[in-house]
């Protein structure tokens, strides 16, 4: 009789688990990368990005604006209390996610470094854009539960930096492979493994309702 209950409890402190040390990674990717690069100068973006700091920037400030409304789109309570908030935090992260998305692509295609790299985060920006748009589609429409599926894969590829980030960090500390090669690996690894397992979450909730 009990099991129903010690279930849901298992799954609620799962999620809390899982919310934190998100939050933890996207603390540790904003504060030592993503801020540092507010500032456009050469000497922070290097002699490779700053001669493209036009599209760079704009990258990383929507990215950031991205990455911090992005939680608080998923809180019920903000949802369900502050409508108008939630609508127009919506609104400003498809936009940001979309234009960050565009960028991406962009920097991607004129990339002078191998061609494996450039094709994996320019995908990613091509998953980035579209899961947005589907979900702002999908909330015009009034699919709720479809919007909140695109919202997930949404975030899911915004945190693809910092997952590329972090793990690439932890790689390179043991000096596994070249620069080149890991850079290929994660350039495809951040965002289509995590956003296979937001798939495999999303489907396999739809089973147990």
């Amino acid at each position: 009789m009990n099991q129903p209950k010690q279930n849901s409890t298992i799954g609620k402190y799962s999620i809390i688990v899982l919310v934190l040390l998100t939050s933890l990674l996207v603390c540790y990717y904003v504060i030592s990368r993503a801020f540092p690069m507010l500032i456009p100068t050469e000497a922070v973006y290097g002699s490779y990005y700053f001669p493209r700091v036009y599209w760079v920037f704009p990258h990383i400030v929507l990215g950031i604006v991205a990455t911090i409304i992005g939680p608080f789109q998923f809180i019920p309570k903000i949802r369900n209390k502050y409508l108008k908030t939630h609508r127009q935090l919506g609104r400003v992260y498809i936009i940001s996610t979309v234009l960050a998305g565009i960028s991406g692509m962009y920097m991607a295609a004129t990339s002078d470094i191998n061609l494996p790299y450039a094709v994996g985060l320019f995908m990613l920006g091509v998953a980035w854009s579209m899961s947005s748009i589907m979900a702002f589609i999908s909330i015009k429409n009034r699919k709720i539960d479809l919007h909140k599926d695109w919202m997930i894969r949404s975030y899911v590829l915004t945190l693809a930096f910092v997952t590329f980030r972090f793990i690439y960090d932890i790689i390179r500390s043991f000096d596994i492979g070249t620069w080149e090669e890991v850079q290929v690996l994660m350039s495809w690894a951040c965002w289509a493994i995590p956003l296979f397992i937001a798939e495999v979450f999303i489907q396999g909730r739809k089973i147990n309702n």
